[in-house]
């Protein structure tokens, strides 16, 4: 008995010199996270890194680990974590269109409203899911008022976005940000992506005014002071500023010289007003007239009033939640990931607005038995500066999505390939990171993040977390920098 644990005390103590030793080794991971340390560009950066071999539990390499840092978009892996475990992978939001009052069969006349009852739906009348561009949703919508026998509406069409509240945009982002396309907040009735395209035609000379020629979709009421000009660059470096509900936009910067129709976009001011104008249009397009299109937001005294019951005319449902969560880290969609924690935390409410914790991802999280502190969460997409989340924190939803999750194999395949495909197709070419390494990217302005998995060259199956906030030079230059780190990762041979 005593030599049994003798024995069993040299193999414990062993493994954990074995896993002391291999964090503190001279090996490949350790020299090139060290030498981004002590390179001159991050002499005034903050670094988090983290490397957990996911079988056994070793950590392989670590860096200020449990140093609170902003993640940028490697937050959207926790979001959508989350959501894939509290809602499941098949969930689906749905929108209902509905009516009030009575309809007269004989004449088609519907004494009473068609009200948009929003539920939360990223994609509706999205152009990311073939099924629901925006075309498609309002011919269905419109075929389904005809079917239902309706033929003129003496009342409204009322859309109702009262599901999140009225507060759309997450209050810790910027000012700065709020008026783009990425910046567009989620909304109880989101539609278009909650966006809309300017198109710019650009001069020759450098410095001289830029031109709007079109607006797509047409905004009723919408008003852009352009202080846009033309300028030696590559991209758009152009910022629309404006709050939400409000119709004036102010765009600052610079675009391409010599550029025609060049799209910039934004976020539309109030979404489901849009809706409601939008099949507003489309039924009179197809001779059913009605009276104003407007919100309960807008008009208070339209929901005091709304006692009728309500009949439903169609339910539009959107794609699989995993299908969501796979285009959300894909393509770093901000709006997506701010739907999915929304719903989420209304979900563990009970969808019940009064009983809604801003802490639930940390609160989920640390039933799992994952260590929460330092974790500040203030959105689900990750533009807000005021979050904080440590390397060893995202690689510990990282293992446990792939060790203990049912949902495992939608979440590891929502993550993009290095090299080939989403937000890192065009990092790590040539190296062995290549097509062998899954990670998601985050980036804000003197931001750098990257999280993931990879198989080494000697087979070991890693997750990974790297965090750089404040470095002093280009991101494009840190990006870099940060390559020769991912790529020590798949080179690892222990």
């Amino acid at each position: 008995m005593k030599k049994l644990m003798l024995f069993t005390l040299i193999i414990i103590n062993t493994s954990i010199f074995y896993a002391q030793s291999l964090k503190t080794k001279n090996h490949n991971v350790n020299i090139a996270i060290n030498s981004l340390k002590n390179d001159k560009n991050f002499k005034t950066a903050s670094i988090g890194f983290y490397v957990k071999d996911i079988n056994s539990g070793e950590v392989i390499s670590s860096l200020n680990s449990d140093l609170s840092l902003a993640p940028a978009s490697t937050q959207k892996l926790i979001t959508t974590a989350t959501a894939l475990e509290i809602l499941g992978s098949s969930y689906k939001f749905k929108t209902r269109l509905e009516y009030t009052g009575k309809i007269d069969r004989q004449t088609g006349i519907l004494e009473g409203n068609i009200i948009i009852k929003g539920g939360g739906d990223p994609t509706l009348g999205s152009k990311y899911f073939q099924q629901t561009r925006i075309n498609k949703l309002f011919e269905s919508w419109t075929k389904a008022v005809s079917s239902a026998g309706i033929k003129f509406i003496n009342g409204n069409i009322i859309a109702d976005a009262s599901l999140y509240g009225y507060q759309t945009v997450p209050p810790k982002w910027t000012w700065e940000d709020m008026g783009n396309y990425f910046g567009a907040g989620p909304n109880g009735l989101t539609i278009r992506d909650n966006s809309y395209s300017l198109f710019f035609n650009t001069s020759s000379v450098k410095g001289r005014k830029t031109k709007i020629v079109k607006t797509e979709p047409e905004i009723p009421k919408l008003k852009i002071q352009n202080n846009v000009v033309s300028d030696a660059i590559h991209s758009d470096l152009s910022y629309i500023f404006g709050a939400p509900y409000t119709y004036e936009r102010i765009i600052e910067g610079r675009l391409p010289l010599n550029r025609t129709e060049y799209e910039v976009k934004g976020s539309l001011p109030d979404p489901a007003l849009f809706a409601s104008q939008s099949l507003k249009k489309k039924l009179k397009e197809n001779g059913t007239a009605s009276g104003k299109a407007t919100t309960f937001r807008i008009n208070p005294e339209l929901k005091n009033a709304d006692t009728l019951q309500h009949n439903l005319i169609l339910t539009t449902y959107s794609p699989e939640l995993k299908e969501i969560i796979k285009l959300t880290n894909f393509k770093s969609i901000n709006l997506f990931a701010e739907h999915l924690y929304k719903q989420t935390q209304l979900y563990i409410a009970s969808f019940n607005l009064t009983k809604v914790s801003k802490k639930f991802i940390k609160y989920f999280w640390q039933s799992k038995g994952i260590n929460t502190e330092g974790m500040f969460i203030f959105d689900g997409s990750g533009l807000s500066r005021y979050n904080g989340i440590t390397a060893k924190q995202l690689v510990s939803v990282l293992r446990y999505m792939k060790t203990k999750s049912e949902n495992s194999v939608y979440f590891y395949n929502s993550i993009a390939t290095v090299g080939e495909e989403g937000t890192v197709k065009n990092m790590c070419k040539n190296t062995s990171a290549s097509g062998n390494m899954k990670a998601k990217s985050g980036s804000l302005k003197n931001v750098r993040a990257y999280a993931g998995y990879v198989k080494t060259k000697s087979g070991r199956e890693l997750a990974f977390s790297i965090i750089t906030n404040n470095f002093n030079c280009s991101s494009s230059v840190a990006r870099k920098k940060i390559e020769k780190v991912l790529t020590a990762l798949a080179d690892f041979n222990l």
